[in-house]
């Protein structure tokens, strides 16, 4: 059985070395960051109006699959410029209103698919938040955009946290 999964883990690593990292991400999936609110509206189909939040002006998108984890969406412009400047994709796990089958495991799947398409994370740290909270972060930087995965698990109800993957634009 160890011999089966270091087979994997090695052929995983060896079809992950032989992938170029991208040189740049401008975005997520249609959204760049030089587009406006309403041509994400456009892009997704999107009825809502934005929404101003805290020196935010904030879209709500339809949900997504990424990597097979339900996600929501949220794209951010800072108040007073017309360019989406973040967006933001969760998922809540241990919640009445969580997808079926949710949990801390959608984070290593997500890790993973991030990894395939993005090459090695920069930087990766695990640590203990308030109330013992299982902290984990992941950081990927490229010039235009730095994505980054967290996940936020309660240490004494351990099906119960979040997950959040944000996609910045670089400050110019």
């Amino acid at each position: 059985m160890i011999a089966i999964r270091l087979a994997a883990l090695g052929a995983l690593t060896i079809a992950l070395w032989g992938q170029a990292k991208p040189k740049d991400v401008a975005g997520w999936d249609k959204i760049t960051w030089s587009m406006t609110m309403a041509e994400a509206r456009a892009a997704y189909g999107v009825a809502a109006e934005p929404e101003v939040q805290d020196d935010w002006t904030l879209l709500d998108l339809h949900p997504v699959r990424l990597a097979g984890v339900e996600m929501g969406v949220q794209v951010g412009a800072k108040q007073g410029t017309p360019a989406i400047r973040s967006v933001r994709l969760w998922s809540y796990f241990g919640l009445p209103t969580s997808a079926p089958g949710s949990g801390s495991q959608d984070f290593d799947t997500l890790r993973s698919a991030l990894i395939q398409k993005y090459g090695q994370p920069e930087h990766e740290e695990t640590a203990r938040g308030e109330n013992f909270r299982l902290l984990k972060n992941v950081r990927w930087q490229f010039p235009s955009t730095s994505i980054v995965l967290r996940l936020e698990q309660s240490y004494s109800i351990p099906n119960l946290g979040n997950i959040v993957l944000d996609y910045t634009a670089a400050r110019k």
